[in-house]
């Protein structure tokens, strides 16, 4: 799944290779800096994290706290707008005329 990791240094475009409630391993298109806070983001799903350990473009991520299982299926969505997660009334309040 590609994802985009916000660092210190910069934003690098990643693939997440594996994922749990409260890590995640990477693959970065350029070196990713370890022993840095960092934020990745996939669509509409955002986690703020540790690099905890990396060997040039593979990292591993420790998140801040567990993920919910809302949370951590939302990683798997590909990027939705939050628009389109709305009832249909609310995208559509008037009433039908005619």
């Amino acid at each position: 799944m590609n994802a985009t990791l916000m660092t210190p240094q910069g934003a690098i475009s990643v693939r997440i290779r594996d994922i749990s409630l409260t890590g995640a391993q990477i693959w970065g298109e350029s070196e990713v800096p370890c022993d840095c806070d960092a934020v990745l983001k996939r669509g509409s799903f955002f986690v703020a994290a540790r690099v905890v350990r990396g060997e040039g473009r593979i990292a591993g991520l420790q998140f801040y706290r567990q993920l919910s299982d809302e949370e951590f299926a939302s990683a798997f969505q590909r990027n939705t707008p939050a628009f389109s997660r709305l009832s249909p009334s609310v995208l559509h309040p008037l009433p039908a005329v005619g």
